[in-house]
């Protein structure tokens, strides 16, 4: 089992045509593959089984050939080698009696309907005709059963239909499936007769007869296709569930068919004669596949309920208390929870073997209940595309984690890391080809290996390591308008196991905040437009949606306003197996969702302003509204940011200040002075105050933005952090001449990542010791993952030049022990601060408790040193501590001057750094390395590049609107990730270099004028992108009725015009000192055709481009 991005360890990534491919809207039949979606998600579990004559003796069945083979040849032995043992049972008509079938009867009853269907519409009798398809629309049964095989027999495939469809997609699937008949009973023949008459009368059949004991016999219908010839030919054919769209055919081959399922002989035997009742209906993958197996491996009887009923608990519990009970019932969690609920259901569920869940995820609360009450449960992981993927029975799995399921061993499984912290989950589930298996559907391709990317998300069990837990699905992650994710099952389902909800869902995509779409359950539908009684619900349900707020993190939390409960005569849409459809569900109740973002937006305290409006009567206002928002105490000076204010918070601030404003006749006329980013701008209860303060005296607000204050803030923080420095002494500590021992901080990130790789690939380095913030798995881990999503050698992570230690960098001894501590202190000699949050939004007062504190506390760290020389401190900055500088290049040196900064907090911070480093070099003598880091591309290797960065979104919007700007920059002087890290060592090992400021940028910036065209080519989907300029696309931009989530370019309007307005970065670096140190530097290529198309060929593999 592999973990990583995208990729097997080593080797270059390369991902087929699939996505490309299934697109089309004609489906190529003998491709075998017409959908790369799953029929199910990953927790639809059914059965298949790879057969062995071990696993016939097991079961008592008598042993098959050895050697795949086609399963019409399967049936023919089983009704002639056991041919009195039963294998099937139904209800008869009319009667609760049920009419047991041996294989003899089922055999005589396939090869009848077989000469029967011949008849009507004609056998396929050799591999060498094209592949024949016919569609069942029928009630799933007996005759159902006997139907498949007899369409088997004769050389078809057939097409399992869901009665459940609308007509549109039943005729949808019989088109693209080229199906040539319908076959069909007397409940559906009239829709049956109807979608055949859509497609030019194709002819309608019935369906076959009930099989029935003692049957005439009959001459087998010969059957002479080879296994050769046949194996990779569709077989049967299933369909999607629909719930993004109109249902997609997926086929599934005799080689898929037949090596699929793990069931160790031990566990054959262990349930060998039971009898199941199989609630699954014939038409979904799951059912089909059980039967089969049931049928040819298994030696178990399939009970049929009866299809005129639906299947309830009550209906379950007289079936099991009826003569025909069976041992094993397999049905969804929902109405088998029920069973539990009603009189006697408890001895029925005791009383069976055990459970089989099937159709949806068991919920929490009923799985802990079945493991308390001591009833035995399975649960069988699996999809369409790959079949049974979990081991049933694991030995070592503790009860209480019955939601954590051991992967099977042979098959070849790749985890892809799906989270913010690439080692701490979730994963992707991805199963390769192997052994000549491969999956149903392909659509990924690993080191040249082909495969199936699930979409299904997983997390690892926190101390077994072979166990994982389904977490949702990578669709199902909701991305908000900073950029945030949001998983959105382990929300839903603790709001869905509340008895008074039937569904919920999770929406906010594109949005500043999460909210959840509730259906009630049928007891408790009422009219959400009753103020009253939508109070009364959300009260109701808020324990719930409270647990869910536990355990999801700070920017997923779901605020009780923003539950939007669904109207009774407004259901959310299904598919045929109950789930909702979760895209079409967001669609119907947009307009809903909109109106409540609305109402949101005017969230605010009732909190009216003090009489007298200065800065020390409004800073408690302040404090109180920002307390309401967080629900917990602030002081004056403290950083809202700090103490968890999110957008939506931040809304909410802001509009209690505006609604305070209105109601006071003093200040109504002052409310659409206040900027929107009131408080992203004064980040404190004193500064809010303060400026509220001077609106009401000017009658404007005067924010940080003013060059005056920028100026200020800046140099009083530069000011706050050098007053003085420790004095150096050494303790006698002796250098190290054995090499260098480095800190370094941010590891695990993108830069950090390489940085690390070229310090490991260096002889002058003895140890790196690595400083990262603590998080949800161990440093070592995440720095795993990031190694083996970037595709470098993790290898090098597991030798002793390398340790791995988590920090607080503000801390007294890092937040180490101090024994640890000791032991850093007396061996480093170079210290790397490559940590640093990337966050635009904040304030530079937002960095100031861990960030800039932290790298004062580096300072100190440096200087308190027992060694003769004080370790170096290098940090890595930013362009945009000089992005406002227009006096030509900037020169490779510290400079003074705030001004020259841009006005973004991210940038201010950068230039306090800086200056805390040139002014402790130029009072200590201390050796500080300042780099000014220009736009970081993806590596030169792989192109990998992050689809968050204004670039590739920019390209995206260019996709989606047509048009690509001419005029959006200049020239292009990206440098690649590897070649910045590369930069950085080969100057921090200078060890006779002295205390400056470097430059790391593309040295031969390209003219976008000369790749503009490139960028279009490779960017053209169906027809040729417009050339406009800047501001044309722009407007574009901001015209454009498309979401957040369609077109991601619509979050970074705002950053986009900036730039076009000249806010943006303005300034060019200069090189030259820094291309004579680092060869690395001046060797960097300039970016070119073979460069654009590594990138955008890498955002098309992950989706992201079209």
């Amino acid at each position: 089992m592999l973990l990583l991005n995208k990729s097997a360890s080593g080797g270059t990534t390369q991902y087929s045509d699939a996505k490309e491919a299934t697109a089309s809207p004609t489906y190529t039949l003998e491709a075998q593959l017409w959908s790369r979606q799953a029929l199910h998600t990953l927790q639809t579990f059914y059965v298949l089984f790879m057969p062995s004559n071990e696993n016939s003796a097991a079961s008592g069945l008598s042993p098959l050939p050895s050697g795949p083979d086609l399963i019409p040849r399967f049936i023919d032995l089983r009704a002639r080698n056991d041919a009195q043992r039963v294998c099937i049972s139904y209800p008869a008509p009319g009667t609760s009696k049920y009419i047991d079938i041996t294989f003899e009867d089922f055999g005589r009853a396939v090869n009848n309907a077989a000469w029967e269907f011949n008849e009507k519409i004609g056998a396929r009798r050799s591999s060498s005709e094209p592949t024949k398809v016919v569609g069942i629309l029928a009630r799933s049964g007996a005759a159902y059963m006997v139907s498949i095989y007899a369409l088997h027999k004769i050389g078809i495939a057939p097409l399992l239909i869901s009665p459940r469809n609308s007509r549109e997609a039943i005729v949808n699937l019989l088109r693209l499936t080229n199906s040539s008949a319908v076959i069909t009973d007397s409940f559906n023949k009239a829709e049956a007769e109807a979608c055949a008459a859509e497609l030019g009368s194709i002819p309608v059949h019935d369906i076959a007869p009930l099989p029935t004991q003692g049957a005439p016999v009959s001459e087998p219908f010969p059957y002479d296709l080879k296994w050769d010839e046949e194996c990779d030919k569709p077989f049967i054919i299933l369909h999607t569930s629909g719930s993004t769209g109109l249902p997609k055919p997926v086929a599934w081959n005799s080689h898929f068919v037949f090596h699929q399922g793990f069931y160790p002989p031990e566990f054959v035997a262990k349930y060998s004669g039971s009898s199941v009742l199989a609630t699954l209906p014939l038409f979904h993958g799951s059912g089909v596949a059980l039967t089969r197996a049931s049928l040819i491996w298994l030696g178990w009887k399939v009970v049929f309920p009866d299809s005129s009923k639906p299947v309830t608990a009550s209906y379950l519990v007289d079936i099991c208390k009826s003569p025909n009970a069976p041992d094993v019932v397999i049905g969804a969690p929902s109405v088998i929870e029920e069973v539990s609920a009603l009189e006697g259901g408890m001895e029925v569920m005791r009383g069976r073997r055990f459970w089989f869940f099937v159709g949806a995820p068991v919920p929490p609360h009923l799985g802990d209940f079945l493991v308390k009450e001591k009833i035995h449960f399975l649960s069988m992981l699996g999809s369409t595309e790959i079949g049974q993927m979990n081991v049933l029975e694991p030995a070592d799995r503790a009860p209480e984690d019955w939601q954590y399921h051991q992967l099977r061993p042979d098959l070849d499984i790749v985890l892809e890391p799906r989270g913010a912290e690439p080692g701490s989950g979730p994963f992707e589930l991805i199963i390769l080809a192997k052994d000549g298996w491969k999956p149903g559907t392909i659509n990924v391709n690993i080191n040249g290996t082909e495969g199936y990317s699930t979409s299904d998300l997983y997390q690892k069990h926190p101390t077994h390591p072979r166990l994982f837990k389904h977490c949702g699905r990578a669709d199902d992650v909701i991305v908000l308008a900073n950029g945030e994710k949001t998983l959105s099952r382990p929300i839903e389902v603790p709001v869905e196991a509340h008895p008074a909800v039937a569904a919920a869902v999770v929406f906010g995509t594109g949005r500043t905040q999460n909210g959840i779409l509730v259906e009630p359950a049928a007891k408790h539908l009422f009219d959400p437009k009753d103020e009253a009684a939508l109070i009364a619900f959300r009260n109701e349900i808020w324990p719930a949606v409270q647990k869910a707020n536990e355990s999801s993190p700070s920017h997923s939390q779901i605020w009780k306003e923003m539950i939007l409960v669904t109207s009774p005569d407004k259901l959310l849409p299904r598919t045929d197996k109950g789930s909702v459809r979760r895209k079409p569900a967001i669609q119907l109740y947009a307009p809903e969702i909109d109106e409540l973002y609305l109402t949101v937006e005017s969230f605010s305290s009732s909190k009216s302003l003090p009489k007298t409006l200065d800065e020390e009567n409004l800073t408690p206002f302040f404090q109180t509204v920002i307390n309401e928002a967080l629900n917990k105490p602030i002081g004056p000076d403290d950083d809202v940011f700090g103490l968890g204010m999110d957008s939506l918070k931040a809304i909410f601030v802001r509009n209690s200040l505006l609604s305070s404003l209105r109601g006071d006749e003093r200040t109504a006329g002052l409310v659409s002075e206040v900027p929107q980013n009131f408080v992203f701008i004064f980040t404190t209860p004193r500064s809010m105050a303060s400026a509220t303060a001077t609106l009401f005296q000017t009658g404007r607000v005067t924010a940080e933005d003013d060059e005056a204050t920028h100026a200020k803030t800046i140099n009083d923080m530069v000011e706050k952090y050098t007053a003085t420095f420790p004095t150096h002494v050494s303790q006698n500590v002796s250098d190290n001449e054995a090499g260098e021992v480095v800190i370094l901080t941010g590891s695990t990130g993108s830069l950090g990542t390489f940085i690390l790789d070229s310090l490991l690939h260096n002889s002058k380095v003895s140890k790196v010791i690595c400083f990262n913030r603590r998080g949800s798995s161990p440093t070592l881990q995440r720095q795993k993952a990031s190694f083996a999503e970037r595709k470098l050698d993790d290898s090098l992570l597991s030798n002793e030049r390398v340790a791995f230690y988590d920090v607080e960098i503000n801390a007294p001894f890092f937040g180490l022990a101090e024994d640890v501590f000791k032991v850093i202190h007396n061996t480093v000699t170079l210290v790397i601060h490559n940590a640093w949050a990337l966050n635009f939004n904040w304030q530079l007062a937002t960095f100031e408790n861990v960030h800039i504190a932290g790298l004062r506390n580096i300072v100190d760290f440096a200087l308190t040193s027992p060694r003769s020389t004080p370790p170096r401190v290098a940090f890595t900055s930013s362009i945009a501590s000089a992005g406002a500088y227009t006096s030509g290049p900037v020169p490779e040196t510290p400079i003074d001057d705030p001004s020259i900064c841009l006005t973004q907090g991210y940038a201010r911070s950068k230039f306090v750094g800086e200056r805390i480093l040139a002014i402790a070099a130029e009072k200590t003598g201390l050796k500080t390395l300042s780099f000014r880091i220009g736009q970081i591309s993806g590596d030169n290797k792989h192109g990998i590049w992050n689809a968050t960065d204004h670039v590739p979104v920019l390209f995206r919007g260019c996709q989606e609107l047509g048009t690509i700007p001419r005029d959006w920059l200049p020239v292009v002087p990206w440098i690649p990730v590897d070649d910045v890290a590369h930069t950085i060592v080969d100057v921090v090992l200078d060890r006779e270099r002295g205390a400056g400021t470097f430059h790391v940028s593309n040295p031969q910036p390209a003219p976008w004028a000369d790749l503009m065209p490139v960028v279009k080519d490779l960017l053209q989907t169906s027809k040729p992108l417009e050339v406009v300029t800047m501001k044309e696309w722009v407007d574009q931009l901001k015209n454009s009725n498309q979401s957040a989530e369609e077109n991601p370019a619509i979050k970074l309007t705002a950053f986009f015009e900036n730039n076009m307005a000249g806010k943006g970065i303005r300034c060019r670096l200069a090189l030259d000192k820094t291309k004579t140190v680092s060869p690395s530097l001046a060797s960097v290529k300039p970016v070119d055709e073979t460069a654009l198309r590594l990138f955008i060929n890498y955002w098309k593999s992950i989706g992201f481009l079209h």
